[in-house]
């Protein structure tokens, strides 16, 4: 058993190592456009670090553990930061459409007509029917890129096919719509 004292200085030690290790491959993932603190992922890296210290597991290459720390600290604040900005913008989307509706016609707000497009849209398949989602809450294509850091292409690709699926699965429904 190693002694409290000795396991602090050694957690010291390791920490000063590689706190530029630490510091390069945070930034490698430039976090800052999305707006995370690149501080608060090393606090957090430094955390995980001393638990692991605590839990007294034997690491035989630091570097390696490390990196792999710091990778699942990174993706942790990115999920957090989506988890947010979904909530903020699905919340945003639903109070839009409450105040839209009043002004739509009688017809767009046949309940019956809303429940047959959105389990349409439930039976796409999952990339398919999150960008058709987000483009019937009025995201524009940009924006729903931006939103899962994918290409312009891909997210026109995968929303060009969900709506022709959502329109071929609306017109087995007898429910069609003519492009004017």
């Amino acid at each position: 058993m190693i002694s409290e004292r000795a396991r602090e200085e050694e957690l010291e030690t390791l920490l000063a190592r590689f706190s530029g290790f630490i510091r390069a491959h945070i930034q490698k993932f430039d976090i800052q456009r999305l707006g995370i603190d690149p501080d608060d992922v090393a606090q957090e890296v430094k955390i995980k670090i001393w638990r692991l210290f605590e839990s007294e597991k034997n690491i035989v290459n630091h570097a390696s553990y490390i990196k792999k720390i710091v990778d699942s600290s990174v993706i942790d604040q990115i999920r957090r930061l989506r988890r947010e900005e979904t909530i903020f913008r699905l919340e945003r989307q639903k109070q839009v459409a409450e105040r839209e509706d009043m002004y739509r016609p009688k017809t767009l707000r046949n309940t019956v007509l809303k429940e047959i497009i959105g389990r349409a849209a439930d039976a796409l398949i999952d990339s398919r029917r999150n960008v058709v989602k987000l483009y019937l809450l009025n995201m524009s294509l940009e924006e729903i890129a931006r939103f899962y850091g994918w290409s312009r292409h891909k997210t026109r690709n995968l929303l060009y096919r969900g709506l022709s699926d959502l329109k071929r699965s609306l017109k087995k429904s007898d429910i069609e719509h003519e492009d004017r």
